[in-house]
């Protein structure tokens, strides 16, 4: 299938297109207390660009962690390491879970585990790099 399959995009849009979608994929929609500017600032500190799309999305946040691990200064790891234990990690699992339940084609449940199964690897190495 391709990424332009009917099906997909339908699936896509009733996951996290909307007020209506069945999974928000904006960290403050599962954060209590948490909002987007948190994130924004959180970022523009560190000098990445954004854009005027939510900042707290869920893949402007997975692009953050690569942005971050291209650009930070070295020493810098602390900042890989508050994006996911502060913005990524307290819901991410939640929201996948949800991603899972509610899709209706293979593509996005097995996206949603790939996603989760690469997020912990991350996490794990910069928790080994912590360590040493």
């Amino acid at each position: 299938k391709s990424v332009d399959d009917p099906a997909l995009v339908t699936d896509y849009q009733a996951l996290f297109v909307g007020d209506a979608c069945s999974v928000a994929p904006y960290r403050s929609a599962w954060q209590e207390g948490a909002n987007e500017a948190e994130v924004r600032a959180f970022l523009t500190a560190r000098g990445m660009p954004l854009t005027d799309a939510p900042a707290d999305h869920f893949g402007t946040l997975l692009l953050a962690a690569s942005w971050l691990e291209d650009n930070a200064a070295e020493d810098e790891s602390e900042a890989l390491e508050t994006l996911f234990a502060d913005y990524l990690l307290p819901w991410c699992g939640t929201f996948l879970g949800k991603v899972e339940a509610h899709a209706v084609t293979p593509f996005w449940r097995t996206m949603a585990g790939l996603t989760r199964d690469a997020i912990a690897a991350m996490w794990d190495e910069l928790e080994e790099e912590s360590a040493d």
